[in-house]
């Protein structure tokens, strides 16, 4: 069944990534390996390879390849488009970062993920030299990244989190024609023509818990704020803890609290990177290069997932439990059910399954055929 895998993966990454057969085949290996066993440790990967050859010798090929392979976010760009089926349609983009100590090693990743049926799936990304927040300079940097990887490219929205604000930030949005919904700390200065310089939580400070508010006009951001610096619209909501839930976005703002909430599926991707899924954390590479050598597989993993999950939810509905919530995941759905496939399936019904799962078209037909 690895042979199968490997080699219709190796095809479907042949026009992306210029890698020699081998190494195409070793990249499959990591793949599917860490789909089935839920970790990435490479010395207890290499033992579950189906090959004659030893098991040091498997872990040496596992070496070798984030010796000598360089992949970057760009290359698991150009294959997560393709599997799922949206080049030329327009994204909704969450920006985040996830970060964790290796000894004495921090490992800092900056991601932009595309939200696909409700999901988030890592699609490009940079390693930060060091421990806190990114700047303006790499969030434009990875963002051009993107564009150059897409020519055409379209973003619908793009969302983030309260630390993706500044001035020169938002100028570069809007200058590029990128919509955006990004939250605001409640002590943010906003200006509005006719009004004092107030804070959000000023602003805001009469509104009851679970209520709303729309911003009357355009603001600027900050006490004194330049005359050419973005204007933006704002919304401000009042949590149930008290707390104030503020957003600034590029275009009209009655239903930007409904969209920012699918920012959330960044937070759950994360998770599914981690524990939920492959525990990316328990890596001992800290080498930049090969950490994102790493999270091209990693990001070729979870999309394979969630595909298999929306395939088999459209066969099946997942069942909502008595809290309102869905039993489990896409991603659950999915993992589970590839694990199943690998160990029950017929190698005929496999190899189909694989044909359209790494194609742009969901892999309906062959999950049913196989009694999903």
């Amino acid at each position: 069944m690895q042979s199968i895998f490997s080699k219709a993966l190796s095809k479907a990454v042949s026009d992306h990534i210029d890698l020699s057969e081998t190494r195409r085949e070793t990249l499959a290996w990591l793949a599917l390996l860490v789909m089935q066993h839920g970790t990435i440790c490479l010395w207890r990967l290499a033992a579950y390879v189906t090959t004659a050859a030893t098991t040091d010798s498997v872990r040496r090929r596992f070496y070798r390849f984030f010796q000598y392979v360089k992949l970057d976010g760009a290359v698991a760009a150009r294959i997560v488009i393709n599997l799922l089926g949206i080049a030329g349609k327009p994204w909704v983009l969450a920006i985040d970062r996830t970060n964790w100590d290796f000894g004495k090693t921090t490992i800092n990743i900056l991601m932009i993920s595309v939200m696909w049926n409700g999901m988030g799936v890592p699609l490009i990304w940079t390693l930060l030299p060091s421990a806190g927040n990114s700047n303006t300079r790499t969030r434009v940097c990875l963002l051009n990244r993107l564009q150059r990887a897409f020519p055409g490219l379209k973003i619908a929205s793009l969302m983030g989190d309260r630390e993706f604000i500044g001035e020169r930030w938002m100028a570069y949005l809007k200058r590029n024609k990128i919509g955006f919904i990004l939250r605001l700390r409640e002590n943010q200065h906003v200006t509005r023509e006719g009004y004092d310089t107030w804070t959000i939580a000023d602003i805001a400070k009469h509104l009851e818990p679970g209520r709303k508010m729309v911003v009357k006009g355009w603001c600027r951001l900050g006490k004194n704020p330049a005359s050419g610096s973005p204007t933006v619209r704002l919304v401000i909501l009042r949590l149930k803890t008290g707390e104030f839930l503020a957003l600034a976005c590029s275009g009209r703002p009655r239903r930007a609290l409904e969209n920012y909430r699918r920012r959330w599926t960044i937070e759950t991707m994360f998770g599914n990177l981690k524990t939920k899924g492959f525990n990316m954390e328990d890596t001992h590479i800290t080498d930049r290069e090969k950490l994102s050598t790493l999270l091209v597989v990693l990001a070729l993993a979870v999309a394979m997932s969630i595909k298999t999950g929306v395939a088999a939810a459209r066969l099946r509905p997942i069942p909502i439990k008595k809290h309102g919530r869905k039993a489990w995941s896409l991603f659950a759905l999915g993992l589970y059910g590839f694990r199943k496939i690998f160990a029950t399936a017929k190698t005929d019904q496999a190899f189909v399954f694989l044909k359209q799962l790494l194609s742009p078209r969901l892999p309906l037909k062959p999950l049913q055929n196989m009694g999903f």
